[in-house]
């Protein structure tokens, strides 16, 4: 006999095998090359789905504000641990035809539909009209900007004709100290001046003068290959080459402004201070750790210029700071650092604590005045120790100590004498340097261009011994010279990207500590040990002649 019940859960697993059947709601992903976009240049928006629509969508709404230039859709079917997932993707190429705001309406696909998007078109930055069909023109997002401050640099070539190949050349900054970071890969879009349409390509670079004054970049290089024409060259490796050469530009660079107070001199557009805590802070216990997670993020400022955060003692907690970690993200507006400190924090006894604030001063570059990133200061509540556990752990008396046992104990004491041995030698190098820079009274030292090798490396070693940051630039970049002759180096910019990033750090370092505050002294002796081991390492110079540009691009 059929009961109710027997019926119901009938009902109940028809309902969840109808339920499984069902198709997953569709999301619609959109996503954009670049936002925001110059009025008549083209740009891809995507929408993707993780499944087949039940129908096409419809983007005439689009032809409203927009010319859509190209409209291509793909299917792709990837196998992640077994299980199929499936994409589509409509990449459509869009060009705006006015200045202004734009909202792009919720467009259906099937049941589902997409988010609105605003797209900000704003007037063309071509520095001039092209009267030919080819025009390599560098352009800079400001002629003035602070020392040690992002500026934006983008080399734009504009063709009417096809291309089969293409290669941009290095920016030449030789006249100051540059360090040059490149913002991705070559962008390639269309643009329409006077009827005409061009094919452009695109690079852009962040630079950062290390020096106040006027930083000149010569003109930059460009190859390109035409399309041939001829049936014979099937592979279009046979077309005419034709190089151009850019103008050069000239930025005013500024020393940092007397308003400014703060300890490391930071010009940025953003900084922002956050802090992170696992689990809930409510259930600190005394004697057990518990992680802080502190991160600087800097907008407009690569990860090495941001400064060490100060963590202030806590009276009853102990504080172990974790190695920080460092990293660097590109976007529309240059570079983005982010800095993260961890550190774990262990309690003493139970009762109440209080963090107190961190703050980080920068400047902006936006308003032109000081500001104050923050951490506000907060209470810890720290609740005793089991007293069960506590009781148990004292009541135990310790076991014998067994032969292993023993061993594993002189083999401690044998790291630990070694480790007092090794402290010990730490502290008279610590205190011979000391005594050498007492004596050296600390005075600048008068850098002279040395007349050999072998003068150049006693001129760095004797003002990385006096601690002298500003001799020391001019000290390092001559010592870079005589290391590595017969090749050319113009600045400290080409003495790293050849000897690499350790270098990087301390040069960073170095900088930092020229427009840090009062309080911060520079110490040369690890850029002294780093380079006597780049010394020993390095190789012959490469006497023959390098090209100004690499082979082209196809």
């Amino acid at each position: 006999m059929v009961t109710t019940g027997d019926i119901n859960k009938l009902l109940m697993l028809i309902l969840l095998l109808w339920g499984g059947l069902q198709p997953a709601v569709a999301e619609v992903k959109v996503t954009i090359d670049r936002n925001p976009v110059q009025v008549n240049e083209s740009f891809q928006m995507v929408f993707s789905l993780d499944q087949s629509p039940d129908s096409a969508p419809d983007f005439s709404v689009l032809q409203q504000h927009f010319l859509v230039l190209g409209n291509n859709r793909s299917n792709s079917i990837s196998i992640i641990n077994g299980e199929y997932q499936r994409s589509v993707k409509w990449s459509l190429q869009l060009m705006a035809r006015q200045v202004g705001e734009f909202v792009i309406p919720a467009i259906r696909f099937g049941a589902e539909s997409s988010e609105p998007f605003q797209v900000t078109v704003k007037p063309s930055t071509l520095a001039s009209v092209p009267h030919d069909q080819h025009l390599l023109e560098m352009v800079v997002d400001k002629p003035e900007a602070y020392v040690q401050s992002q500026v934006i640099v983008t080399l734009r070539l504009l063709s009417a004709t096809d291309l089969s190949a293409y290669q941009f050349g290095e920016i030449p900054a030789e006249d100051l100290d540059v360090v040059v970071e490149a913002l991705g890969d070559v962008r390639q879009y269309q643009t329409r001046i006077a009827d005409r349409s061009y094919l452009v390509l695109e690079k852009q670079y962040a630079l950062f003068p290390q020096r106040s004054g006027q930083l000149i970049i010569p003109p930059v290089l460009a190859d390109v290959r035409l399309r041939s024409r001829s049936r014979i060259d099937p592979f279009q490796s046979g077309g005419e080459i034709l190089r151009f050469r850019s103008q050069p530009l000239v930025i005013d660079v500024t020393p940092a402004p007397a308003g400014f107070s703060g300890d490391y001199w930071l010009p940025a557009d953003r900084v922002e201070l956050r802090e992170q805590w696992p689990g809930d802070l409510s259930a600190l216990v005394a004697g057990e750790p518990v992680t802080r997670s502190l991160t600087l993020i800097a907008d407009g400022l690569t990860a090495v210029q941001l400064p060490e955060l100060e963590l202030p003692a806590i009276d009853g907690i102990k504080q172990y700071p974790d190695q920080p970690v460092l990293e660097n993200s590109h976007n529309n507006k240059g570079i983005s650092a982010q800095r993260v400190q961890k550190v774990a924090l262990i309690p003493g006894a139970a009762g109440v604590y209080r963090l107190p604030e961190i703050s980080v001063d920068w400047w902006n570059r936006a308003t032109g005045k000081m500001e104050t990133a923050t951490i506000p200061a907060r209470e810890l509540q720290v609740a005793a120790a089991a007293a069960s556990a506590t009781a148990t752990e004292t009541s135990i008396a310790p076991p014998p100590v067994s032969a292993p046992a023993a061993q594993a104990v002189a083999g401690n004491r044998f790291w630990l004498w070694m480790s007092l041995c090794l402290a010990c030698g730490w502290a008279l190098s610590a205190g011979y340097w000391w005594l050498r820079s007492r004596r050296s009274g600390r005075s600048v030292t008068a850098v002279t261009v040395p007349s050999s090798p072998r003068q150049a490396q006693r001129q760095l070693q004797q003002t990385c011994a006096n601690n002298d940051a500003v001799a020391v630039r001019a000290a390092l970049l001559a010592w870079g010279r005589a290391l590595l002759a017969p090749r050319r180096i113009a600045n400290l910019h080409q003495l790293i990207d050849l000897l690499g990033d350790e270098l990087r750090l301390e040069v960073e370092a170095l900088n930092q500590s020229l427009y840090a505050g009062s309080g911060a002294v520079w110490q040369g002796q690890s850029l002294w040990l780093l380079c006597q081991r780049l010394q020993k390492h390095a190789q012959s110079a490469d006497s023959s002649a390098t090209s100004d540009l690499l082979p082209l691009n196809p």
